[in-house]
């Protein structure tokens, strides 16, 4: 199970531990973001930090309907008891998990400032 609170603008938050191809390992504090598909974002300073190689580009519409352009990286992220690779799109300045993280889970969220997140594996 995977744990974490609602801050006070009323969003879903987890920490994650990362670790990057040569063993640096990090924690970062991760926005569930229902409207994203993909795995995970990452802002630019903490990938250049984790030393994460360039795997491919893509476009992404942003929720506020721009266009961006965007590099994306393979980083290990601790998930239920073992590191998982996921690929991270290096876009914006918050850490953000979607929802291909999320497939085969199931997510309760206390959406109070304080309340409870929770990400536990479906049967």
């Amino acid at each position: 199970m995977i744990q974490g609170i609602v801050n006070a603008r009323h969003e879903a938050v987890v920490r994650l531990r990362l670790r990057g191809p040569g063993g640096i390992e990090t924690q970062v504090d991760a926005i569930v973001d229902s409207g994203f598909t993909a795995s995970l974002t990452l802002p630019t300073t903490l990938i250049t930090a984790l030393g994460l190689d360039r795997r491919s580009g893509g476009t992404a519409i942003l929720a506020d309907g721009t266009v961006r352009q965007f590099d994306l990286f393979a980083v290990e992220v601790a998930w239920d008891g073992s590191w998982r690779t996921v690929l991270v799109s290096a876009v914006g300045h918050e850490s953000l998990l979607g929802m291909l993280l999320l497939v085969g889970r199931k997510l309760m969220i206390d959406v109070v400032p304080g309340g409870l997140v929770e990400i536990t594996q479906l049967p």
